[in-house]
């Protein structure tokens, strides 16, 4: 059913509800057709009809009010709502901007002025940031407009999976039973489900990566002191590095030119519009030395890319990823399982009791400090001087290769329960996060860029399967181009997970 334009942005928030509260999931061949007329719109489109007068930026916060309102029962994505300070906003936002007053959600690991940041812990509930970090000023100054936080694995720890004690589980809205991925889960879960259609993340080991392997979405991680800084105080994170998920490559493109540092060790790309003329010689890494087999469909998957990539006119040729996975997860656990204890100094603090008794922290996140605690000074040591060597062995590929296509990880899926916030750490369950990460990890220590982009489906399951592209330190450039091409190529904006606002009426 189409409806006018005026008549969907008057449409009663209570009307809305009721049609949440009555839903019951479909297959997305089989579910009714969403009565959002703007949901094909990526943020630039949308934006752009703000510049025209066709919606204002306060309507534009209204729709994506409703479409949280609408799926956030389902998927669980959400940690804090900021609608009244994203209509304040709306009212001064310049449509001169680029993205005029759109909306966009924040992962929750990231200062916002006045807004609560947690962690997912509820450690850090009460936790009110006073000011911007200098990367969310450059968010707002490309005309964004923060309407939410979005959730993530209490600090991170559980990896894989974005479920904590203070939020609950984030799902994957391509199937409710399968882990959304994480640490920036619950910002995927948004893009995929239509919340947005761009969001936030940050990448300290695979986070801006698995999420959209998992859910069909484009996500980057920028080369390391490439963009604003997003801690405190104006410094770069040691692996951390912050950019969006997004449903089109042009979207993240856009907001890369606002949040460029221009005082990194870079020259600014400045906005990337289109692919290159150029051909790539592009490294082919069927699998990481130490680790698990790669699954079937996802080995195939990458096949596929390879192929598509050899008809796009790129040389193609056989590649092996630089480390070894047992010998780098040996080295990194040594150099930061320790560093955990701060989150129990910060429990005992507050509570004046250890963190596995205080409970302000998960039981994993407690016997993860626990099982951190006894690493011995000169594992530490050994485990830092083994990571310095990490961006020497990936620059020495990359003096040999433009690109390295891989897996973003070996498994299709992860089961949303695989892991829970109660799970006690042990061998068994470092190994099965390790295997999650196997793929993604080193490029953060390492330092240098990479995506990952949805350019497969499963036969089977119709689950998306990401690949991923990384290049040496600074090429972020070379990656937008690559991908701007393999989105023409083979477009994935419209493929639409059944549990979203794509098919569920708002």
């Amino acid at each position: 059913m189409t409806i006018s334009r005026r008549t969907f942005l008057k449409t009663s928030t209570a009307t809305m509800a009721s049609a949440v509260a009555t839903w019951s999931p479909l297959p997305a061949e089989a579910a009714p057709r969403s009565a959002d007329e703007f949901v094909d719109y990526d943020a630039l489109g949308m934006a752009n009809l703000i510049k025209r007068g066709e919606i204002t930026a306060r309507e534009a916060v209204e729709i994506s009010i409703r479409r949280i309102e609408a799926v956030e029962p389902i998927v669980n994505a959400i940690t804090t709502r900021t609608y009244e300070r994203a209509y304040d906003k709306a009212e001064t936002i310049s449509t001169d901007t680029t993205f005029a007053g759109m909306p966009i959600l924040i992962k929750d690991m990231i200062d916002v002025g006045g807004v609560r940041r947690t962690d997912g812990s509820r450690l850090m509930l009460t936790n009110i940031p006073a000011e911007n970090v200098k990367y969310i000023d450059g968010v707002e100054a490309a005309g964004m407009n923060i309407i939410g936080m979005t959730n993530v694995p209490e600090f991170a720890q559980l990896g894989v999976i974005t479920n904590n004690t203070a939020f609950g589980l984030t799902r994957n809205p391509w199937d409710l039973s399968l882990s959304s991925l994480g640490s920036s889960g619950g910002a995927g879960a948004a893009v995929a489900a239509g919340m947005v259609p761009m969001a936030h993340g940050t990448d300290g080991g695979g986070s801006n990566r698995l999420p959209p392997c998992a859910q069909g979405l484009f996500g980057i991680k920028p080369s390391r002191a490439r963009m604003l800084p997003g801690e405190a105080g104006g410094v770069h994170g040691p692996v951390k590095t912050n950019q969006a998920i997004s449903r089109t490559v042009r979207d993240s493109a856009a907001l890369f030119v606002h949040t460029e540092d221009p005082n990194s060790p870079f020259e600014t790309i400045g906005l990337i519009s289109g692919p290159s003329t150029r051909r790539l010689r592009i490294g082919f890494a069927t699998s990481i030395l130490g680790g698990v087999a790669v699954e079937a469909p996802v080995a195939a998957a990458q096949e596929n890319t390879a192929q598509l990539l050899r008809d796009l006119g790129h040389e193609v040729i056989e590649a092996e990823i630089p480390v070894h996975h047992e010998e780098f997860f040996r080295n990194f656990n040594g150099a930061f399982l320790g560093q955990f204890s701060k989150f129990n100094e910060r429990a005992f603090s507050i509570s004046g009791s250890e963190a596995a008794e205080s409970g302000l922290l998960d039981p994993f996140t407690a016997s993860l400090i626990a099982f951190g605690s006894g690493t011995p000074d000169e594992v530490a040591a050994a485990g830092l001087k083994y990571l310095t060597t990490v961006p020497t062995a990936y620059a020495e590929l990359f003096s040999e290769i433009d690109v390295l296509l891989s897996p973003v990880m070996p498994f299709l899926s992860i089961k949303a329960d695989a892991l829970t916030p109660e799970t006690q750490v042990n061998e068994s369950v470092l190994a099965f996060l390790q295997n999650g990460l196997s793929y993604t990890a080193s490029v953060n220590v390492s330092g240098h860029c990479a995506m990952s982009v949805p350019l497969n489906w499963d036969p089977e399951s119709g689950l998306p399967i990401g690949s991923m592209f990384q290049a040496a330190t600074g090429n972020d450039g070379m990656l937008y181009e690559l991908a701007f091409e393999l989105e023409a190529a083979r477009p994935w904006k419209d493929r639409w997970a059944p549990y979203s606002t794509k098919f569920i009426p708002i």
